[in-house]
């Protein structure tokens, strides 16, 4: 029985192996929003004043755009704690291997996290479960 794994078996797949998430330094943070809310209170036109209304809605907005940050946060642990759930599922069976290994094929003897990269073992060697193609069981002799 043959399985050839695409992204839906292969979760690893999905991730981008580059992320280009923003780093700390390039995030508006609370504080930074702050900073910026009271300078724009502190330089308005007095005869022209902020209205409540807008700075509600300003605040509403900061507000949603930090729990969407989180929720995306808490969603990628989530994601990559499934991804290391089903790459143990390939220990005892044979896999095919793309990218640099482009037709390495083997027994997956072990899987490790390794840097936060899951790894396989075959033929002795560590490979990258991103690079599996394909899944299979291994040949019962009889």
């Amino acid at each position: 029985m043959i399985a050839d794994t695409v992204a839906a078996s292969n979760p690893s797949a999905m991730l981008p192996s580059d992320r280009n998430l923003p780093t700390k330094e390039s995030q508006l943070e609370m504080d930074d929003f702050l900073k910026l809310l009271t300078s724009q209170l502190q330089y308005q036109d007095p005869l022209e004043p902020m209205k409540d209304t807008e700075f509600i809605a300003q605040m509403a907005s900061f507000s949603s755009l930090e729990q969407m940050n989180s929720m995306n946060k808490n969603f990628e642990n989530f994601f990559q704690s499934q991804m290391n759930s089903s790459v143990q599922s390939y220990l005892g069976k044979v896999v095919t291997l793309g990218g640099d290994n482009d037709g390495q094929s083997g027994l997956v003897t072990a899987v490790s996290n390794k840097g936060g990269e899951m790894k396989l073992t075959l033929n002795g060697r560590d490979y990258n479960a991103a690079d599996v193609t394909r899944v299979e069981l291994p040949k019962v002799e009889e």
